[in-house]
């Protein structure tokens, strides 16, 4: 986000510090709330429509004064969806839509990230057990640590008090950073004001970022730490600035220390380091060689000490993940066949994930990835606001991806025309590698709990960037694509604004028959 000589202070500030800013303006939220307000009391509405007239005034400022440019355009965006995941932090407390974080108690430590958490705040060390039977212990620790930390200073302005909610404005500020960092992303090809903007629509107020600022898991900062890696390896690339590639590295190397499955940013990664080794002369060759030798010393450390302890340590397989004993998720009588290209209808009623419980599973990754991306794990059909807001939100968003994987084929059959094509294969390689992850994850373990947009979070780069270069230059494209960002805004605000008031209604359990 550049600054520009027409642009209001305010707009400049936030364009060209805009990962302070948000890091600035997440602290001023926890400060102010503490994480949380009462769900649907009227503070909490009197901060919704505060947020919305002050966001809503600005803009209508800087119109009448004419400074209402493309850069101050994608603040008031970026602006909104951090209003609108700020909305959703506030009315979703540490037990609501949660994934494996289990109940915060001082002095137990349960085998769930929130174990996990006040295991490392109190001892500031590690155990020494076989994680693979301790459930979340599992996982690598950056994330623990940094949540042990953070309240071990926050508590010491509570005196003595504890507020496990104050985790919550941590995930909502790394959520906020990865939709910034992706937008930097996209502006880093060639594409068009045009299409600039409405890509921005899509990627601040995409849901997953909204889930994601409100999960006290490690999802949010692994997909920060993911993305910031990305963003740099391919400024490095474009700019062979050194200080990118450390940044770029330590990066890599902490995602991995967070989750392991962001080892994945090795591929787009390794597409760069080809791509600038084959083109370079022979000093050029020595250069882009010994900028690999400190890529990998710095990201392969860093992001497999964990695993190599324990595998060293308690013969813990490298690549070991916690299967889920949930009998209603089980899906492996479906066949793979069923599993990839088995359909079946979507109605009105029933479009959110089916965990089984009530009979009804979602077996089909391609359908489940798409439901989770927009409500996660959750269904909200006894709902009549949630059903049908969630429903045209669905469509919608159905639209916006059958845009991208045309844009993808688009993008790989004319990348040789552009300048940035090297840059562009790094994204289809991101994309099928993702993909390729995902359903061998979704395979073999067959759950439906393992199908959940989350593991695969950096879809959300490429599909925006496939879907804006593919209408790039089509005056009709660019409208079409305006209109459904716009439409994917609103729905997204009006869904998880509307989910404040929601009380779910009583839930018939079946037993298991499969």
């Amino acid at each position: 986000m550049s600054s520009g000589t027409k642009d209001n202070i305010a707009v400049r500030v936030a364009s060209e510090h805009p990962y302070i800013v948000t890091a600035l303006a997440s602290l001023i939220a926890l400060v102010l709330t503490g994480g949380q307000l009462p769900q649907g009391n009227w503070i909490m509405w009197t901060v919704i429509a505060g947020l919305i007239v002050s966001l809503t005034a600005f803009a209508i400022f800087l119109h009448f004064k004419g400074k209402l440019t493309f850069n101050a355009k994608i603040v008031v965006i970026f602006a909104a969806g951090f209003a609108l995941r700020l909305i959703y932090v506030l009315y979703t407390d540490i037990a609501t839509r949660q994934n494996d974080v289990g109940v915060f108690e001082e002095g137990v430590y349960n085998y769930f990230h929130s174990g996990y958490i006040l295991y490392v705040r109190d001892k500031m060390t590690l155990p020494a057990i076989d994680v693979s039977t301790a459930g979340q212990f599992y996982h690598p620790p950056f994330h623990y640590f940094v949540c042990a930390v953070f309240l071990k200073i926050y508590e010491l302005f509570l005196g003595g008090d504890h507020n496990y909610e104050a985790l919550q404005i941590l995930t909502f500020c790394y959520a906020g950073i990865s939709s910034v960092v992706t937008y930097r992303i996209l502006k880093l090809f060639d594409l068009g004001e045009n299409v600039l903007l409405p890509s921005a629509l899509i990627v601040s107020f995409f849901p997953e970022f909204i889930l994601l600022s409100g999960s006290i898991n490690n999802d949010s900062l692994s997909v920060m730490l993911t993305f910031i890696a990305l963003y740099l390896g391919i400024r490095w690339y474009k700019e062979s600035s050194i200080k990118d590639l450390i940044i770029s590295s330590s990066c890599a190397g902490l995602a991995m220390m967070t989750k392991l499955s962001a080892g994945l940013i090795a591929a787009p990664l390794a597409v760069l380091f080809i791509a600038r080794f084959i083109k370079a002369d022979g000093k050029g060759k020595a250069k882009t060689i010994g900028n690999a030798a400190i890529y990998s010393a710095i990201a392969i450390p860093l992001g497999l000490w964990f695993q190599l302890r324990n595998y060293f340590m308690f013969s813990v397989p490298l690549g070991y993940v916690l299967r889920s004993d949930n009998p209603y998720q089980d899906i492996s009588r479906f066949s793979v066949t069923d599993r990839l290209f088995g359909l079946y209808p979507v109605p009105i009623e029933d479009f959110f994930m089916n965990l089984g419980s009530d009979g009804e599973q979602d077996y089909n990754t391609t359908i489940a990835l798409i439901k989770s991306a927009l409500f996660g794990e959750w269904n909200y059909r006894d709902s009549l606001v949630q059903s049908m807001t969630g429903y045209f939100l669905l469509w919608i968003f159905v639209a916006l991806v059958i845009l991208s994987l045309a844009g993808l084929v688009y993008t790989v059959v004319t990348m040789r025309k552009r300048k940035l094509a090297v840059s562009e294969l790094s994204l289809a390689v991101l994309f099928v590698a993702e993909l390729i992850s995902y359903t061998a994850f979704a395979l073999k373990y067959p759950h439906i709990c393992s199908m959940n947009f989350r593991y695969t979070v950096p879809l959300l780069i490429c599909g925006t960037y496939f879907a804006a270069r593919l209408v790039s230059g089509r005056d009709k494209g660019v409208l079409l694509y305006k209109i459904l960002s716009v439409a994917f805004a609103l729905l997204t605000a009006a869904f998880y604004i509307c989910l404040m008031t929601y009380v779910m209604g009583e839930v018939t359990v079946v037993d298991v028959t499969w």
